[in-house]
């Protein structure tokens, strides 16, 4: 009998994610049926979208059950297959969750099929050119549209998301403003080509943020909430844009903190603020990559990621992704 360890969801977290809120386990998979895949996980994507849907409240998707194996993007290898549509060998992207192995009974559109490029590591596809790359498109391109010359603020400058968001803005010409944690950190986004860094650990970010904004914000992609999104807001110039992309700084907080304070400065300058998941982007997902792989090679843009090795690595590498944060893509490889 074939088996795979999984890790499960063992109780909600109740405030900060723990590793204590998962355990492994060990079970059977299934005989193939007629239309089913037999799928072998090559690599997983640690995402802060994973803590809300660990919590049961409404969202845009389900909550992950109680016993059910941790929902996450990843890369998998079609390992044995009764559907005409897939073939061994193949390597698809999905939602693969915290498991070695698995049979798909019946996959569907929401299997997306990898073709490699040349000189492209598989994990990529998980990261610049996968839902990590998506989503800084969708809220760079789509949402923000920013001119040349306007200032553009960008919070968690260093993350996956935002490390690909401040190259994508700067391509476009604007003046790129990117939020950070730590020397590191600011060093890293300053070599994506950041013309500004404010370090939100220094005891002077307040007067770093209006020193790097000296004419104000007109677009702001949003990645973590807090203290510092309300004195983003203060700096927003009339008509000027957010794409709301995340508000991590909430997330592993037992009760979500009220709205910015500031909220009514949104109504007075007029702006236009637009919350975005990457999944409503999934039609366009195959021309975006193009245009990025594009970029890649042309130089114009860089692939900033962690990879950690070791299936047992995903909790700890999701419960550290919070207070101390790898820079850019966080990718657990189970191929070693």
């Amino acid at each position: 009998m074939n088996t795979s360890q999984q890790i499960v969801l063992a109780k909600r977290p109740d405030g900060h994610v723990s590793p204590d809120d998962f355990r492994v386990e060990r079970v059977a998979t299934p005989e193939l049926g007629p239309g089913a895949v037999a799928l072998e996980t090559l690599f997983i994507s640690i995402d802060p979208a994973i803590r809300g849907w660990l919590d049961d409240r409404p969202s845009y998707l389900p909550p992950v059950q109680i016993g059910a194996p941790v929902r996450a993007f990843g890369l998998a290898r079609v390992s044995a297959s009764r559907n005409s549509a897939f073939a061994v060998g193949e390597v698809v992207r999905g939602l693969v969750g915290w498991q070695q192995r698995q049979v798909v009974e019946s996959p569907d559109a929401e299997w997306d099929r990898i073709t490699p490029r040349a000189g492209v590591p598989l994990e990529h596809y998980l990261g610049v050119l996968g839902m990590t790359g998506l989503t800084a498109w969708a809220g760079v391109c789509d949402i923000l549209r920013p001119e040349q010359g306007q200032t553009v603020l960008i919070s968690g400058a260093s993350g996956a998301v935002g490390s690909v968001a401040v190259q994508l803005a700067k391509e476009a010409g604007a003046c790129v403003v990117g939020i950070a944690g730590g020397n590191e950190k600011c060093d890293l986004v300053t070599s994506l080509g950041a013309d500004f860094v404010v370090d939100r650990k220094a005891s002077d970010w307040r007067d770093q943020l209006e020193k790097a904004t000296p004419d104000g914000i007109d677009r702001l992609f949003e990645n973590s909430g807090g203290q510092m999104f309300e004195a983003s807001i203060a700096r927003l110039n009339n008509h000027a844009v957010i794409a709301l992309c995340g508000l991590i700084d909430g997330y592993n907080m037992a009760k979500r903190p009220a709205g910015p304070s500031n909220f009514g400065l949104l109504l007075t300058k007029r702006v236009r603020t637009q919350g975005f998941i990457v999944l409503d982007y999934m039609n366009r997902a195959r021309g975006v990559e193009a245009q990025l792989g594009e970029l890649m090679s042309a130089g114009k843009l860089e692939a900033v990621q962690s990879v950690l090795r070791g299936f047992e690595q995903l909790p700890a590498a999701f419960v550290d992704s919070f207070p101390n944060g790898h820079p850019g893509k966080v990718i657990v490889d189970l191929t070693g």
